[in-house]
């Protein structure tokens, strides 16, 4: 269960019959995530431009419970003066950010996106606004695999649970401008990422704090 614990993961339905006879679910989670990220490496004479993107969106629910939706955007960019001192190099500027921005995209993965502006800080730790604008296309086919647990814990209960997978190859186009500076490029080997899991705890009758899928209740 510990691939319940990284990130969100997800799932495909498990069924009720694996439960012991009379017993039913204490709780039945849902947790989906759809994932794009891109290195974009760039060089031009002495000038090294370097931009890592992630983005995200994600659910989880539990039943009974609310479901919640939340998104999560993070940036890192670098220009670097390769010449200056060979092996090496200076950077020239870094800034790093992050925000609760989802990424936009389509159930297949054929194609995302995130415009954002973000609060960040440069390389000496000061405030700056970085401006983000990414796109996905997907040109590989699409990868799916499933993952699927059914454990029994003598004397406490069942944990049932299936992850559903997908994956594409893509290339991401990435600009970003921060203070004025702009920097962009493209990461040919790019990557959009869904996973999709469901997890259902049974607790033998009059076992209480039974929750080994995330090892709290809802």
């Amino acid at each position: 269960m510990k691939r319940l614990l990284i990130g969100l993961s997800t799932a495909a339905m498990v069924a009720l019959s694996a439960a012991p006879a009379g017993a039913a679910p204490n709780i039945y989670h849902t947790i989906s995530s759809t994932h794009g990220s891109a290195a974009v490496v760039e060089t031009v004479g002495c000038e090294r431009t370097e931009i890592f993107v992630s983005s995200m969106s994600g659910m989880f629910a539990a039943q009974p419970g609310p479901v919640n939706k939340q998104g999560l955007t993070s940036l890192f960019v670098r220009i670097s003066d390769i010449c200056a001192a060979p092996g090496r190099g200076v950077v020239l500027f870094q800034a790093d950010g992050m925000n609760f921005a989802p990424l936009d995209v389509d159930s297949r993965l054929t194609s995302a996106s995130i415009t954002t502006d973000m609060a960040g800080t440069d390389g000496d730790g000061n405030p700056v606004t970085i401006s983000l604008s990414a796109s996905w296309t997907g040109t590989g086919p699409l990868e799916h695999d499933t993952l699927s647990s059914h454990e029994n814990i003598p004397g406490v209960g069942n944990v049932n649970s299936v992850d559903n997978n997908l994956r594409r190859a893509a290339t991401a186009t990435v600009s970003v401008t921060v203070n004025g500076l702009t920097a962009a490029g493209t990461d040919s080997n790019a990557v959009l990422e869904q996973v999709k899991a469901r997890c259902i705890e049974v607790a033998r009758p009059g076992v209480e704090e039974f929750f080994p899928c995330f090892g709290f209740p809802g």
